[in-house]
């Protein structure tokens, strides 16, 4: 095996390292320098909590409901599908128990569920509890085995998938493209779609938002099955998964979406591989010998709390080994039966992290795609290639990228995606570029279409004159064209550092675009399809304090922009934070994250921000020029909220 075929496996993986690395060493520096108290503060820890009911849910799991004692609402970061520890809280026996491991279920606004393999000790039931975030440990042992496994493999076609992963030959494309039948596709759907089928070992589906990727994968997938195919579906996150599963779904392909069911929107269950294997008749006897096996274990736990004399702690031994061996042969039926499932399936949908796993790895397929490919770091997003011979990317490598931790491996090359290094080396080749978008009014558009992909974009019809119009009372006054800049300069809304945080917040500005959320509810639209967003999580804080205030509505969603990546709203209003007279933009300087920013509205973007620090950057320069060119530029000291505070 050349050496040559392999260094860039072995380069990955240092870089991976370095992410691992500074991972764990960033979640250890906020434990040693921060308290309890401060964590909590931080969003990365939950004290005091308490049981308030426990359950089996899916797979034998035990799902148990935490809340504050008095409680109180859950100011956390911590959420769906994170893996969390579980500490008995501050108690002289605290040290003497071993810290629980857990994946959240579900996240409410005063209730945190989390989820279980195993049976948890009295302690969590009965006593309260400190709940703390974790790195993903098992993320990164699977991105590195994906690694080792390409590196090492010496099958027929092990040198030819590596020398194509390195660029050192071409995909194959061994029969011409033949026309498929696609109704709803537009054209360059339609040339994805003929191009994609021709090839035999990569393609690449570029993406710009609202073009109608996804549309395009599923399309894909369809024909491939029909050929007789089986499919792998990938995704970076278990959101997107859901997304591409639940279009899977509606287009037919009844996909089985394998994953644990914590990390799995509640509206797919039904379709999730653990819900698929409870319809199987052996999964009846499994859950009958799950329910003894229980019951026994907590048969043991009672025994051992009322005393510890020999007779009970005898009986205590007998029940736990009984019961657990009633599990264990529970847990083998489920295996049995998921086998069934599996092999079954003719599509199947996962994140790139299961996918490495060991559920998959004995499956055949014939085909992987992986949609949103320019979210997950190479290491992960090999796993495709390890699955299947031929392998379909969606993404844009023009909105963010992978989330990188340490600036060491982002620097080295991690934050590029294997999405933006193929098509860099394939190029038009073996690649179509979407055009066409469905979200956008054309005036929103236009300017990313020009800014960003060099004009190529253009509207449908159906959404290019869509405005806020039939969406608020026709007789509220409201200052809300398609495109709208409030340029705040020279009036003193200056950035700010709140406490000890790293992070930046502007009061101004945020108190400036509630006010404009509070109009458009106000004027009608639904709270639901208007969103806040901003680069920063500490204004994300602010934001959502100032709507809490001002009595907005829980609906109207306020995160990140890199949180609101691959989703769209009617109205969506940025907070651009950044104000100094260093002209300092920070994440700003990435204009993939504003590409993403400006993106996700339907009908209304509102934009504000200090011009006078942001014209270093001529993107914004020119995205205020292009404001005032269809009427939406505005300046704060003539704003309604300008006199306020």
């Amino acid at each position: 095996m050349a050496r040559e075929n392999t260094a860039w496996f072995e380069t990955l993986g240092q870089w991976l390292n370095l992410e691992r690395d500074a991972v764990a060493e960033r979640i250890a520096q906020l434990r040693a320098t921060l308290d309890l108290s401060a964590r909590v503060a931080r969003g990365i820890a939950l004290d005091p909590l308490v049981c308030v009911d426990d359950r089996v849910g899916l797979g034998g799991r035990i799902i148990v409901d935490l809340e504050h004692p008095e409680r109180a609402p859950l100011e956390t970061r911590i959420g769906a599908g994170d893996i969390v520890s579980v500490h008995p809280r501050r108690s002289a026996t605290a040290q003497q128990h071993e810290a629980l491991r857990a994946v959240v279920h579900r996240r409410q606004r005063e209730r945190l569920s989390l989820s279980f393999d195993d049976t948890p000790p009295g302690w969590l039931i009965e006593g309260r509890v400190t709940v703390e975030l974790e790195a993903d440990e098992v993320t990164f042992t699977r991105a590195r085995g994906v690694l080792d496994a390409l590196a090492s493999a010496r099958d027929a076609g092990a040198n030819r998938r590596r020398a194509l992963l390195t660029g050192e030959v071409e995909p194959w494309v061994a029969r011409p493209p033949e026309v498929v039948p696609a109704e709803g596709l537009n054209p360059e759907q339609r040339e994805a779609l003929t191009r994609a089928l021709a090839a035999e070992e990569l393609y690449i589906v570029h993406g710009p938002p609202g073009t109608g990727k996804t549309t395009a994968l599923v399309a894909f997938v369809a024909a491939e099955v029909a050929r007789g195919r089986k499919v792998l579906c990938l995704a970076p996150s278990n959101a997107a998964v859901d997304h591409l599963t639940e279009r899977l779904d509606h287009a037919g392909l009844d996909p089985v979406r394998v994953g644990h069911p914590a990390r799995v929107s509640v509206a797919l269950h039904p379709l999730t591989l653990d819900a698929r294997v409870e319809r199987q008749a052996e999964y009846s006897v499994a859950q009958s010998l799950f329910a003894e096996g229980f019951g026994l274990m907590g048969y043991a736990r009672k025994q051992r709390a009322q005393g510890r004399s020999a007779h009970r702690m005898s009986n205590a031994r007998s029940a736990r080994e009984e019961g657990r061996a009633m599990l264990n042969e529970a847990r083998a039926m489920e295996r049995r039966a998921t086998a069934v499932v599996l092999d079954r399936a003719r599509v199947i949908a996962a994140t790139c992290s299961v996918a490495a796993g060991h559920d998959l790895r004995s499956l055949d397929f014939d085909v992987a795609v992986l949609d949103e490919a320019t979210q997950a770091i190479e290491p992960l997003a090999l796993v495709a290639f390890l699955r299947a011979p031929k392998v379909v990317l969606g993404g844009d490598h023009l909105q963010l990228g992978p989330t990188v931790i340490s600036p060491r491996a982002a620097q080295a090359g991690l934050g590029r995606s294997l999405f933006e290094r193929l098509i860099a080396r394939f190029g038009e080749g073996h690649s179509t570029l979407l055009r066409e978008q469905h979200r956008m009014h054309a005036a929103i558009m236009e300017f990313a279409s020009h800014a960003t992909y060099h004009g190529a974009l253009r509207a449908h019809p159906s959404v290019a004159a869509r405005d806020l119009s039939d969406r608020v009372s026709a007789e509220a006054v409201l200052d809300a064209p398609p495109v709208l800049f409030l340029d705040t300069s020279g009036r003193g809304a200056n950035e700010e550092s709140p406490g000890d945080s790293e992070s930046l917040e502007n009061p101004d500005e945020a108190r400036w675009v509630v006010g404009q959320a509070l109009r458009l509810v106000g004027a009608g639209l639904a709270p639901g399809e208007l969103a806040m967003v901003t680069p920063y999580a500490a204004q994300v804080a602010r934001l959502r304090d100032e709507a809490r205030r001002g009595g907005l509505s829980d609906e109207v969603e306020i995160d990140t922009v890199d949180a609101f990546q691959g989703r769209e709203k009617d109205a969506i209003l940025v907070s651009c934070v950044r104000s100094n007279d260093t002209g300092t933009l920070g994440f700003l300087n990435d204009l993939r994250r504003m590409n993403v920013a400006f993106t996700r509205a339907r009908r209304h973007l509102f934009v504000v921000g200090d011009l006078g620090t942001l014209v270093t950057q001529r993107y914004f320069s020119d995205f205020a020029d292009h404001a005032a060119a269809h009427g939406g530029a505005r300046t704060v000291w003539d704003w309604p909220d300008a006199g306020d505070g």
